[in-house]
């Protein structure tokens, strides 16, 4: 029976054992976790993350391993549910719930998964406090994981290793010289005692900053139709600035029907004939597709800007300028209020909704691109995307707001080509649109980066590679100098990034986990 190797047992992780049970071929798979509980991942960790801290993926787009999220939430007790100030008349698939919640139903799918394993006379073990140090592909297609358990260094030989390590985190994050502070885990941020404290960007994980933050230096009342937010210390002159290069917030969540509408320009049948046409200009003509879907959702957008917004290079700009007419932290209360608007009257925004599906068939073509073509993606595309793809749960935004109604938190842009540095004082020196912004304390919340395959922790395995600059594709299995070498795939998150920018969702997870399954066992 060919043996195979998870490494991780977060989302990736639980999605890769699901579908290496379902293969036509019976496997025996290894799943090797560091942690002492597995099932969760770093973005649902509660050693991580607050339980105040929400998931801005709601309930029906999360792939359910054994069942979805609402069926696993109809199951809870009452008592559990009201632990989360949730009861069974606050559930739906249109719901956002907090990400250690997220948490909880994926170690219960993983032991699901286990015991689905067991009855259908599957053979899974699992290793938790178990650190893997590295991988030695050897010859006749086996692979030698080196591990320490129980602080012991041990060996294993598998015919296959599934990498699936999720999010890595610099432990001292920098820009520059300049020396950052991690926001993970989140217990980092309860004792800043600093009044100047900066936040170098503006989405996703700032918000979770900004909130916890919010939860060290007060409270926010959420019982009303406001959130409001109290300092705990009204004497002290708490400063709280985030710092990002357009000074912009992701727009809440809006309404669009589900399952999808069709698309009538950029759908999967357009794309596909522009991808028979070839790789030269297959950007620009993608790009027009969207420019096309953009003129039949909403005909008054392109036509407000300038001709240049219909070009590739244009198009960012033209987004961006009008994202900042009314500019900072009063757009985020503007754009809340036409996001709730939309849920409520279930009207989609029809630019927003072109952008967000317009992602997806972008994606496609990604791979197809020479490196110059996705360089200009990377730098005219993907900020858009980035912008409009992170829809943010309103209770989050409303967080944002209270304190922004407090007088403790500001939003500025960097200036261009903004140096970060030290003054004469020692205090964080940036230079942003309205001058030079000092802090005592600059927070790193960029999120994710994207990182090169050299730079995953395994000697043994690089040494091993034919070529570290080799992209990673589907099936996503790395390509061995040895021709008789084992089955070694890579789904590290920094890694996939490098060449799949919008990998990180938890329906990625579930179908790249689905692809490498179907590779190993068919």
């Amino acid at each position: 029976m060919k043996s195979v190797a998870i490494i991780g047992s977060g989302p990736i992780g639980i999605y890769a054992l699901q579908h290496l049970i379902a293969t036509n071929e019976p496997l025996a798979v290894t799943v090797f976790e560091a942690s002492d509980k597995p099932g969760v991942g770093m973005p649902y960790d509660p050693a991580l993350n607050a339980d105040y801290m929400l998931c801005n993926a709601f309930s029906r787009e999360i792939p359910g391993p054994v069942e979805s999220l609402l069926e696993w939430l109809k199951t809870r007790p009452a008592r559990e549910l009201s632990e989360w100030e949730l009861s069974s008349h606050d559930l739906s698939a249109r719901a956002f719930y907090p990400r250690v919640l997220i948490g909880e139903y994926l170690a219960a799918q993983f032991a699901g998964l286990l015991e689905k394993a067991k009855v259908d006379g599957r053979s899974v073990s699992v290793r938790t406090g178990t650190y893997v140090t590295d991988i030695l592909p050897g010859h006749e297609g086996m692979a030698t994981l080196r591990f320490v358990a129980d602080g012991t260094e041990r060996e294993e030989r598998f015919d296959a290793v599934v990498i699936a390590s999720g999010h890595t985190w610099p432990k001292q994050p920098t820009i520059g010289d300049v020396e950052l502070l991690s926001p993970w885990p989140y217990t980092n941020l309860l004792d800043i005692e600093h009044d100047a404290i900066g936040i170098l960007g503006s989405s996703l994980s700032a918000i979770d900053v900004i909130v916890a933050l919010g939860h060290a230096h007060g409270s926010f009342d959420e019982s009303g139709d406001t959130v409001t937010w109290t300092p705990s210390q009204p004497d002290r002159k708490l400063a709280i600035t985030m710092v990002s290069r357009h000074g912009i917030m992701p727009e809440g969540d809006f309404y669009y029907a589900f399952p999808y509408e069709p698309l009538r320009h950029i759908s999967d049948e357009a794309v596909d004939r522009e991808i028979e046409r070839g790789t030269d200009t297959l950007l620009r003509r993608v790009f027009d597709l969207l420019c096309a879907e953009l003129d039949a959702a909403d005909p008054g957008y392109l036509a407000q800007f300038p001709p240049s917004a219909r070009t590739l290079e244009g198009f960012a700009e033209a987004y961006f300028s009008k994202r900042q007419q009314v500019g900072g932290l009063d757009a985020v209360k503007r754009d809340l209020v036409e996001a709730r608007a939309s849920l409520r009257r279930k009207e989609t925004i029809p630019h927003r909704y072109a952008l967000l599906r317009g992602h997806e068939t972008f994606d496609r073509i990604l791979r197809l691109l020479s490196p110059e073509d996705y360089r200009l993606f990377l730098d005219h595309l993907m900020p858009v995307f980035a912008d409009c793809y992170a829809a943010v749960p309103h209770l989050s935004l409303a967080r944002i707001v209270a304190m922004y109604d407090a007088g403790v938190l500001d939003l500025l842009a960097t200036e261009d080509g903004a140096e970060f540095g030290y003054d004469s004082e020692g205090r964080i020196r940036i230079g942003t649109e309205e001058g030079k912004a000092r802090f005592d304390v600059l927070i790193d919340a960029r999120g994710q980066s994207p990182a090169p395959l050299d730079s995953i922790p395994f000697p043994g395995l690089l040494a091993a590679i034919a070529d570290v600059d080799a992209e990673i594709e589907a099936p996503f299995a790395l390509d061995l100098a040895r021709e008789d070498g084992p089955q070694i795939y890579c789904l590290a998150l920094p890694q996939l990034l490098q060449r799949h920018p919008f990998c990180q969702g938890l329906v990625e997870c579930n179908e790249f986990a689905q692809i490498v399954a179907g590779d190993i066992g068919g």
